[in-house]
């Protein structure tokens, strides 16, 4: 827990905190401008917050780059650390006199707060857990009727899912959200495939004409096989894989030596050198032109057509060669597969039948087969965001039935005339604050406080810090019993109030116990007056 803070910005030495209750004590006269809300941003400053120095670019411009020197304790041992004006994203360890020694980003502080304050997640971070509910004025996260907003314009998911983070029950849904996403994942590559045209795309109407297809195809095999052959010979042992095999690999030589020959139809053609242009003319109509140069241009070009057309014969050469190795691989291509026939004419025509056949149905099948893939891979991705849709509905729900449970109770505390609670309406990608009957600002205010202090006492939230304007418009009986339940947690509770003398002598006391500070006119919390107007 914070148990000090340290700077010489303040009037006083330091500030110790204690366990549960923290409180930094107004006057009577409810005087502005002397500190309060400043040193409750201070706290969430030393908290890995950015409030103090965004809200109060002045407090530098006035004062000086400055520095918090401030100390933690967690099972009796003591961690001291130092964050300044000037490097607000640097944080310091330090011993115990505050001497500089390792220097780490805010973020890797904060990093080191969550594991002291042993809140081990993959999925939540320090500061996503505590900015919402440290309600300093200046941060804009005090609308009643969104008590999960750490911004106004922060959205509603986000809000809902670190709510859920809060209450440890978020590793189902991202265990099921990351089989959901090798799911999507799967899907996107087959179907960009299929759109590139890398593997067949079909729709279901073509994949049922390929079954059919399919089915024709067979049977026109078995038709032409009765035709060719007795009985007594089995077809399978005739076309072998084997013979498949060569006729495939034969194909494509065939295809690589059209290429080859197409290309050497091109070399076919000659570079002329060019004839004498006659430069001698040009005189006639430019009596200034430079016929030498021009010669030279002339030679250059001849030179070039020549060295061109030793490439070409060089390049001739070349290709006639492979043709003549393609020319011998086909013919022995040709021999293999004559002996792997046994020819007649009845049978070759029967296996150029059987071969074209045999692959179209392998086409056809695997048509079928990148359809049926995708198919399932559809199907699983519907049903696994159903699991995670029935899986996301119970976690919300028996959230919200925590919380509104729980709410229900402080509320009955606070309010002793058992005045409806507000109730917290909740889905996976919204939410709803509801204030029935009463809708006053005060009451409000007070069920904000109330839904603050129900996350409290339902999770591992560490604190919570709640600024003196919110206690404004509340009717001091609910203050009362508010400032009553603030004392009795064994967490630390960081508040800023003044006017307590509207209070009754037991809430006073209260406050004044467990005051950190006392501020008035004549006490400020800094050295600088704000309200002077020549400073």
């Amino acid at each position: 827990m914070l148990t000090k803070i340290k700077s010489k910005i303040f009037q006083e030495e330091a500030i110790e905190f204690q366990k549960g209750l923290n409180v930094v004590l107004g006057d009577n006269k409810g005087s502005n401008s002397i500190g309060k809300s400043t040193l409750l941003m201070i706290v969430d400053f030393v908290f890995g917050g950015n409030t103090y120095t965004s809200h109060n670019k002045d407090m530098a411009e006035k004062l000086g780059h400055h520095d918090f020197l401030f100390k933690f304790e967690f099972d009796g041992v003591e961690y001291y650390f130092i964050r300044g004006t000037e490097e607000p994203d640097i944080v310091y360890e330090s011993n115990s006199n505050y001497e500089q020694l390792d220097q780490m980003k805010v973020g890797d502080f904060t990093k080191k707060l969550k594991s002291l304050y042993k809140l081990e997640s993959d999925y939540l971070t320090f500061r996503s857990i505590v900015s919402t509910f440290s309600r300093v004025w200046g941060k804009n996260n005090h609308d009643v009727k969104k008590p999960l907003h750490n911004v106004p314009n922060q959205k509603f998911s986000e809000t809902v899912s670190n709510l859920i983070k809060l209450f440890y029950k978020y590793e189902e849904i991202a265990n099921e959200d990351k089989e959901l996403k090798t799911l999507e994942s799967k899907k996107k590559v087959l179907n960009k495939a299929g759109n590139f045209k890398f593997i067949p795309k079909i729709t279901k109407k073509k994949y049922e004409k390929n079954l059919k297809e399919i089915e024709r195809l067979t049977k026109e095999i078995e038709k032409v096989g009765k035709k060719a052959y007795s009985p007594s010979i089995n077809v399978s042992e005739i076309v072998s894989d084997e013979l498949i095999k060569v006729r495939e690999e034969k194909n494509k030589l065939l295809e690589e030596r059209e290429y080859l020959r197409s290309r050497l139809n091109r070399t076919n053609r000659k570079i002329k050198k060019s004839a004498d242009a006659g430069f001698e003319n040009l005189k006639d109509f430019f009596p200034n032109v430079n016929i030498e140069k021009l010669t030279d241009i002339e030679s250059f070009h001849n030179g070039i057509s020549s060295i061109l057309s030793n490439e070409l014969k060089t390049a001739r050469k070349e290709l006639n060669g492979k043709i003549k190795v393609l020319d011998k691989e086909i013919s022995e291509l040709n021999s293999r597969q004559e002996q792997l026939l046994n020819p007649d004419e009845e049978l070759n025509v029967f296996i150029d039948k059987l071969i074209e056949h045999t692959s179209e149905i392998k086409n056809l099948q695997l048509e079928n087969e990148y359809y049926l893939r995708l198919s399932v891979i559809k199907s699983d991705v519907k049903a696994k965001e159903q699991d995670l849709d029935e899986i996301k509905e119970k976690i919300v729900k028996d959230i919200e039935k925590e919380i509104n449970s729980k709410i229900k109770e402080v509320n009955d505390l606070v309010h002793e005339d058992k005045r409806s609670a507000p109730k917290l309406d909740l889905t996976y990608t919204s939410y709803e604050y509801k204030i029935s009957n009463n809708t006053g600002t005060g009451k409000a205010y007070s069920n904000l406080l109330i839904f603050d202090l129900a996350v409290l006492l339902l999770t591992r939230l560490p604190f919570i810090i709640h600024d003196s304007f919110l206690f404004k418009n509340i009717e001091k009986e609910a203050v009362e019993q508010i400032i009553d339940f603030y004392n009795s947690m064994s967490k630390q509770v960081f508040i800023a109030i003044d006017l307590i003398n509207m209070y009754n002598k037991e809430t006073q006391d209260t406050l004044k116990k467990n005051k950190v500070i006392q501020l008035s006119e004549n006490n400020l919390l800094t050295t600088l007056d704000w309200r002077d107007s020549s400073n």
